[in-house]
């Protein structure tokens, strides 16, 4: 039962499970125990940050622009997005209301205070870059990588014939 145990853990929490967890198992190895065993495991802090981590990935977030040291190259408040992602997946919040709160929290008539209003930062947390629209460019980069799981990048200059997404359909997105 040990292994079992280890391999929920580090499946749901990326953490090895407690001793506590696994003689738990061990002495009562019933169903019940089974469904008590991952209820904690998905209701502990460690499996909403173990699965956050994944969709900072996507949403390539990051505290600071990196190699800027002649300035502040702090991302402000971008702690607020990281802990909002967390929120999200210990919550089991739905995936459409996950997107739909990263894409247009804004619109939603929430509040100026609202903390779903941190979810925008799959918008803002990214690059800065000198040419506004090559900030826009990485917008859009991030939401077709993320969401349609497809590089549209090219289509920004040119055509391919095989393209999925052609440049009418960038610059809709775009705008």
């Amino acid at each position: 039962y040990k292994r079992q145990v280890e391999r929920a853990a580090h499946t749901l929490t990326g953490l090895p499970p407690t001793m506590e967890q696994i003689e738990r198992i061990e002495k009562n190895p019933t169903e019940e125990t089974w469904k008590s065993l991952v209820e904690e495991m998905l209701a502990a802090p460690a499996y909403g940050e173990r699965w956050a981590r994944h969709w900072m990935d996507v949403a390539r977030y990051a505290d600071t622009q990196g190699y800027n040291f002649d300035r502040d190259n702090r991302y402000p408040f971008a702690y607020t997005y990281r802990d909002w992602l967390i929120r999200a997946f210990q919550n089991d919040m739905p995936y459409d209301q996950f997107i739909l709160r990263q894409l247009a929290a804004d619109h939603l008539g929430l509040g100026p205070d609202h903390p779903d209003l941190a979810a925008l930062g799959f918008l803002t947390v990214g690059p800065k870059l000198l040419r506004e629209a090559d900030t826009i460019d990485d917008k859009v980069d991030v939401i077709t990588r993320g969401l349609l799981s497809s590089t549209v990048a090219c289509a920004r200059c040119h055509k391919h014939k095989s393209d999925p997404i052609e440049m009418e359909d960038y610059y809709s997105i775009y705008s």
